[in-house]
């Protein structure tokens, strides 16, 4: 079985859901850069107290983990939009099962799709189901998290406690940002991350990044 550690950035803010209803723009991984940064500075004008928005105390305990987790340099992939998680799926043979621990403040198992937008950062993960049926999955998510969709509860093993990680072998690692969920000024937060991930990957050839 191949190990994939899937993280996603927005599941560390530090908001609740209702405060992200309120206070993010209604954006996609498929909006320019540019509008989205417009979009993000329109909601810094209306709600100041955005400004305080950190991230939670899980941010640093996973930073603690990766320390401690040795994987191929090529192994580790950043991106923006966690659709591109399937840069990773699409390398690994069809014959190999896969376990999928996704840290992340969304389930990303929705049905929502639009236009070519076949493959996205909300349904990515029942699109890996939907191709690869025998791959387990366990979602790590926060504690008001929506855990419904089309299908009712979330049909996977979820878990509001990410110490859990400790449980699992880990053969890959993925982490995007999701700008659509993460306020600007704790940019520095995700690449801090990234950064962590990197000191503690063994080299065995380029990195490979996504944008």
């Amino acid at each position: 079985m191949i190990g994939i550690l899937s993280i996603d950035f927005d599941y560390f803010v530090n908001a609740s859901s209702q405060a992200r209803d309120m206070y993010f723009p209604n954006g996609s991984d498929e909006m320019p850069n540019n509008k989205l940064k417009s979009m993000w500075e329109e909601r810094y004008l209306r709600y100041p107290e955005l400004k305080k928005v950190g991230v939670i105390d899980d941010f640093y305990f996973l930073k603690k983990f990766l320390k401690e987790l040795s994987i191929p340099r090529e192994n580790f992939i950043k991106a923006d939009s966690h659709k591109s998680i399937k840069n990773i799926i699409e390398r690994l043979p069809r014959k190999s099962q896969l376990k999928i621990v996704n840290i992340d403040f969304h389930h990303d198992y929705y049905h929502y799709y639009r236009g070519n937008d076949y493959y996205n950062c909300g349904n990515w993960l029942r699109r890996v189901v939907e191709e690869r049926s025998d791959t387990k999955v366990k979602w790590i998510r926060r504690e008001d998290s929506q855990i419904y969709c089309l299908d009712g509860i979330f049909p996977f093993e979820h878990t509001d406690d990410i110490k859990s990680v400790y449980n699992e072998k880990f053969d890959y690692v993925f982490l995007c940002k999701s700008p659509e969920w993460t306020p600007p000024h704790i940019n520095s937060k995700f690449e801090e991350l990234c950064r962590t991930i990197e000191r503690g990957t063994v080299l065995c050839s380029n990195k490979e990044y996504v944008s």
